[in-house]
């Protein structure tokens, strides 16, 4: 996987659990949740790059796929799998505590600030800044039962050179049962002096 695939990995990945936050204080209720996202990009070179890299993947053996999966994973947290259509599936373990916390969760971690807008007629809007890597975005997610659409714009500089992509999510609540998976403890960013 080439270097300028990896940091806009990184900063999909970043962007996918930033997609989730905004909806812990109002909509979600605790439990399982699965997300997939696909995100497509504007320049052609970043395209081509993630087409490769599905093509690779494809040719790999099941068992050095499985292994790559393994290690993108901790144990009793949040699972991450990439699929076949080059999208990423996440299971995380949503928690009352990370409920309960809502609005501070995310708003500055010290190297991404968040900003969260109004939730409307079950529509929760946001933005959101990171130094490393360098990328920037907003994004709307709209809540229906236990279902949620999200759709992020985002800039990134990955290997010096500014990309454009869109990242579609549909996620949905597995259950109250986590499993094996364990909630992401998550603190709020202590106030500034």
């Amino acid at each position: 996987m080439n270097q300028r695939f990896r940091l806009t990995t990184l900063a999909l990945v970043s962007a996918a659990a930033l997609a989730i936050t905004p909806a812990f204080a109002q909509t979600m209720k605790p439990g399982l949740w699965e997300s997939t996202s696909k995100t497509t990009s504007a320049d052609p070179e970043t395209n081509k790059a993630m087409a490769e890299s599905l093509k690779q993947m494809a040719k790999m053996p099941a068992a050095q796929r499985k292994e790559m999966e393994k290690s993108m994973n901790q144990p009793g947290g949040p699972v991450m799998t990439m699929n076949a259509d080059g999208s990423i599936t996440v299971k995380t373990c949503i928690s009352q505590k990370q409920i309960d916390a809502g609005a501070n969760i995310g708003v500055d971690d010290g190297n991404c600030k968040y900003k969260q807008g109004a939730n409307v007629g079950g529509t929760q809007t946001y933005s959101y800044a990171c130094a490393t890597p360098p990328s920037s975005g907003e994004g709307k997610t709209v809540y229906q039962g236990n279902d949620y659409t999200s759709t992020v714009k985002m800039s990134t500089t990955a290997s010096g050179k500014k990309d454009v992509m869109t990242s579609e999510t549909k996620g949905k609540w597995l259950g109250a049962d986590c499993g094996a998976i364990k909630p992401v403890d998550i603190k709020p960013t202590p106030a500034k002096k």
